[in-house]
């Protein structure tokens, strides 16, 4: 029986039964060096209950010895079902030891467990959240049930073993000296998400933080860890520095020491997040090691993570929110302050440009989906809690954070949160509570300002509109604002915002003003009160800039009459780089919209690629520009654009300095343009040279580029798309340097191959091999997805039909890898929206499945939304 899906009904229920009080756990990891699927566990839990109630705790299992409850052994036939073990007649103190196994995981879920192709060593780290802790010991998953932990971990001796708290101490196994088992210290009251384990054979580098900050927590120990293979690129020096310089911003910020008695970060392959926030041992994913070189907006997206996971030191781990519904009061804090953290603590400046420019763009995107949901959303079960770690959580959340300090004022915000992390330490919080005590220190109206921003769905759109009267002289500026379907007109959405006015001025556009608007609660038009020096530079204004400065969050129209066309040639002339990338937000998303030629877009973005000084701006509109052609852009256009795309980088390329980070964006754009464009064969061939053999030197188009493994294989795959890479050629490569980005590698090229038999044999893979790691089954997928749409076109009514056995065979996580990565492509060719068969088989799947889960039926909803912009805005472009 399946009933992991625990409802928040359920869980509340529990928690009025029973409080938590500790855990003792105990995994053996002795065999995780051979070929065993599973480890064991035993598990003891002390907590206090209502007497004579039953419950039961969770437990993802392979197999269970025995469970002993208040010294009574219970038949494991009769309290076992599923993932979850019934206790019968509770007492006012009980005392649970529960003896299993364990599975290993592939797909990132639990305890994951990774052999190096580059050396055979061995890596494990767990990853919980929202609801995975039970794959690896018995535990109550739910975040209310907070407890402390003592872990003791059996493992190789030359391992390294390490968890939320510090050693205590390791114990010789007496039979075999090559095993120890490590004893840690008890941790503090935390939920059971947030623990941690880390084993295996990585790279150990050591610091000590010596706090700068007023409020501080005393001296601390900081650990990394990496793969023994990656560690010749594994500049844990910045890290550190990084790491210091948060823990001394936020200390003094929040006015409250770092709560831990450590800091390590470990980097971890095929992981499944960014990075997660585990008090004492952050764990992140190992694409922050820049084997290939970094470029200073990859340096500010680390920092930026780094700052986010401690931030939730406070918000979320400190604190934590009582239910998966309020799961804002820690992601949206932790997004904001990991901006914030960037740029105040570790001198990114352009941080608010990539949140601006990139971070708000997922926001967008999401918050238009017909699956949309409130910041604070109801979360009725787990399977709808991990889908709601998405852009409205984090980004919209993060926004409206942004917009709340703009209404309430940065101090106010910052002594609100002062006083909650005392209030409530080590507690469990709802949305009451923070607003509660924001409601203490500020003047405005928090309650109707969370009723309208948290507690709504979907994205506002702001326009302006100027009036002039018969004599050419401006009469009024008016100010609409569209709000989402949903929301009441009376309770709108209020705004604090600025507008900039620009002119033309020797062929530049020049910003000649900034006047600050309010947009109240219940007005949705608004003739701005202007002063006659407003008013002047409105009327000469040749573009106007709504929100300026970024301080809300809503969908800017930019109409022709406003400055449209002026922006598409002009936009790289601005000086800020805030308001190039405001501008860039409202043109893709016009294109999304069908309301601006994708082709425009494009040509844009060449025009400005040589002139873009910032790094994050640069990233962002390349991968936007060929978004904007492989989605948006009938298929017959592409071919043109593709060339014509990649002439414009070809060209900035030889303009960009050597060494710089304009160079190296450009390049990797290339690589990738060249899947599609003839042009590039001499370029690709040349970088995939660094996947097959040590090639001394710089690339040749890019002096001051090495050739390296990684370029080597995005040339690879570019290769592979384009019909041109030998099957000898492809091994040579896996084999001339065996390693994670290999492997990867490997397997999107055999899936990317414009052959028929390749994309049956990814296809069967990805649906049926059940023994692919998370990452690879992404790769295959997306090699599969290469190519005309006519190879794939047979799969079609399989795709539907394995949608349901995927979903109740696999974990959430693996099955949406599985779906999403299968859905097929949408072209105008095959029809428009009403009579386009992709359309309509995935409606007929929705309309004869509403029995489904809800969980798979977002995603599915999810896919027909967008299949159904992107056919709009192909329309557009035709």
């Amino acid at each position: 029986m399946n009933n992991e899906n625990l409802t928040q009904e359920e869980a509340s229920q529990r928690a009025s039964i029973i409080s938590v009080d500790t855990y003792d756990v105990h995994v053996d990891l002795t065999n995780a060096t051979s070929d065993f699927a599973t480890y064991p566990t035993a598990t003891t839990v002390k907590f206090t209950a209502v007497a004579g109630e039953s419950t039961f705790i969770d437990y993802i299992h392979q197999s269970l010895d025995s469970v002993k409850l208040n010294g009574v052994m219970l038949n494991t036939e009769d309290v076992v079902e599923g993932s979850r073990i019934t206790l019968p007649n509770l007492q006012a103190e009980n005392q649970l030891t529960i003896k299993g196994r364990s599975y290993f995981s592939r797909s990132g879920e639990g305890l994951h467990r990774y052999v190096d192709p580059a050396d055979g060593k061995i890596y494990l780290y767990t990853q919980y959240e929202p609801a995975d802790c039970r794959r690896v010991f018995p535990v109550f998953e739910q975040p209310d049930l907070k407890a402390i932990f003592n872990f003791r971990v059996t493992a190789p001796k030359k391992w390294v073993v390490s968890s939320n708290a510090e050693l205590d101490r390791e114990i010789e196994d007496p039979s075999d000296s090559s095993i120890t088992k490590r004893v840690f210290k008890p941790t503090a009251k935390i939920s059971t998400y947030i623990t941690t384990i880390l084993a295996g054979e990585y790279f150990t580098a050591f610091d000590t933080y010596t706090p700068q900050a007023k409020v501080n927590s005393g001296t601390i120990p900081l650990v990394a860890y990496c793969r023994q293979s990656l560690k010749e690129h594994f500049d844990y020096g910045n890290i550190f520095t990084v790491t210091k310089q948060g823990l001394d911003y936020f200390q003094d910020l929040f006015d409250y020491p770092y709560p831990y008695p450590k800091y390590e970060q470990a980097f971890v392959p095929e992981y499944n997040l960014g990075a997660m926030e585990n008090p004492g041992l952050v764990t992140f994913t190992e694409a922050y090691i820049y084997v290939s070189g970094a470029t200073a907006s990859q340096y500010e997206s680390r920092a930026n993570v780094i700052c986010h996971e401690m931030s939730h030191m406070w918000f979320g781990d400190l604190i934590t929110m009582k239910w998966w519904n309020d799961l804002w009061l820690k992601e949206s804090f932790a997004d904001f302050m990991g901006h914030l953290g960037a740029r105040e603590a570790n001198g990114f400046e352009d941080a608010w440009v990539t949140f601006a420019n990139s971070r708000k763009a997922w926001a967008y995107r999401q918050d238009q989906l017909p699956t949309t949901h409130p910041i604070v959303a109801e979360i009725p079960h787990l399977e709808a809690a991990r889908q709601n770690f998405d852009g409205i959580t984090y980004a919209k959340g993060a926004s409206a954070l942004k917009q709340l300090v703009a209404y309430v004022g940065f101090d106010r915000f910052i002594e609100a949160a002062r006083i909650y992390f005392k209030r409530f330490a080590w507690g469990n919080t709802t949305l009451e509570d923070f607003l509660g005590v924001l409601n203490e220190v500020s003047d405005r109206d928090v309650l109707s300002w969370a009723s309208a921003w948290l507690q709504t769905s979907g994205l506002s759109e702001l326009s302006t509109r100027r009036v002039f009267d018969d004599a050419g002289k401006l009469s009024e500026l008016r100010l609409t604002q569209t709000l989402p379907p949903g929301v009441p007109p009376e309770l709108g959405r209020p705004h604090q915002l600025k507008l900039a006015t620009y002119s033309l001025e020797e062929d530049k556009l020049q910003q000649t003003g900034l006047i600050s608007v309010e947009i109240p609660a219940n007005t949705n038009n608004v003739i701005l009160d202007l002063t006659n020096e407003e008013k002047s530079l409105v009327e000469t204004a040749d573009l106007l800039l709504l929100n300026a400065e970024d301080l809300t969050y809503a969908k800017i129209s930019l109409a022709d009459e406003e400055g449209r066309a002026l922006a598409l040639t002009h936009v790289s002339t601005i000086d800020d780089a805030l308001s190039r990338g405001l501008i860039w937000v409202s043109l893709w998303n016009q294109v999304r919209d069908a309301k601006l030629p994708a082709r425009l877009f494009v040509n844009a973005v060449a025009h400005a690629a040589s002139q873009e000084s910032s790094a994050t701006l640069l990233s962002n509109l390349l991968n936007q520009a060929q978004g904007a052609i492989s989605l948006y852009t009938p298929a017959a256009q592409r071919a043109e654009l593709w060339d014509s795309l990649y002439s414009a980088l070809e060209n900035a390329l030889e303009a960009a300095t050597p060494g710089s980070d304009t160079q190296l964006i450009t390049l990797r754009a290339l690589l990738a343009i060249s899947a599609h464009s003839p042009l590039g064969l001499e370029l690709i061939t040349d970088v995939a040279r660094g996947a097959c053999q040590s090639v001394p030197g710089d690339i040749s188009a890019a002096p001051g580029v090495s050739c390296n493994q990684t370029l080597g294989w995005n040339a690879l795959g570019a290769l592979a798309t384009q019909d041109a890479l030998t099957p000898e050629t492809l091994h040579q490569a896996r084999d001339h340097n065996s390693s994670a980005t290999s492997e990867r590698g490997f397997a999107y090229a055999v899936a990317a191959a414009p052959r028929a038999e390749a994309k049956e044999a990814a296809f069967e893979a990805v649906t049926g091999d059940e023994g692919l790691s998370n990452e690879l089954l992404s790769a295959t997928a997306s090699g599969y997805q290469q190519g005309p749409e006519n190879l794939r076109m047979i799969h079609r009514d399989r795709y539907f039909e394995l949608l349901l056995p995927t979903w109740e065979q696999r974990s959430i996580g693996m099955a949406t890898r599985v779906i999403q990565g299968l859905y097929p492509n949408a072209d105008i060719a095959e029809g428009m929206v009403n009579e386009n068969p992709l359309i309509a088989a995935t409606e007929e799947w929705l309309a004869k499945n509403p029995a489904a889960p809800t969980a798979l039926i977002r995603v599915i909803l999810e896919l027909h939304d967008d299949a159904v912009r992107i056919l709009k805005a192909q329309a557009t472009s035709r």
